[in-house]
């Protein structure tokens, strides 16, 4: 039995690194080029807070597969 691509965390490491490096790349931008620090605090923290949520979907991206089996094998027929 093959396993799923999604499954195999691959693309989801390349995704989830491309995106972290982008987002750091985009916060030291900010810190770069802005002076204003109540504009910068607020961009710095979301583009912070993007890399959270790109790191959780990296992390919960097997377990959404899983529930995803789990929900068809319920649905299917008992043998």
């Amino acid at each position: 039995m093959t396993q799923l691509i999604e499954v195999r965390w691959l693309w989801r490491r390349i995704y989830t690194y491309a995106a972290t490096l982008l987002n750091s790349a985009g916060v030291a931008g900010v810190v770069w080029r802005l002076h204003d620090p109540q504009a910068l605090k607020w961009i710095a923290l979301a583009l912070v807070g993007a890399n959270v949520v790109v790191a959780t979907l990296y992390l919960a991206g097997a377990t959404v597969t899983d529930w995803a089996k789990l929900a068809h094998a319920a649905r299917s027929p008992a043998p």
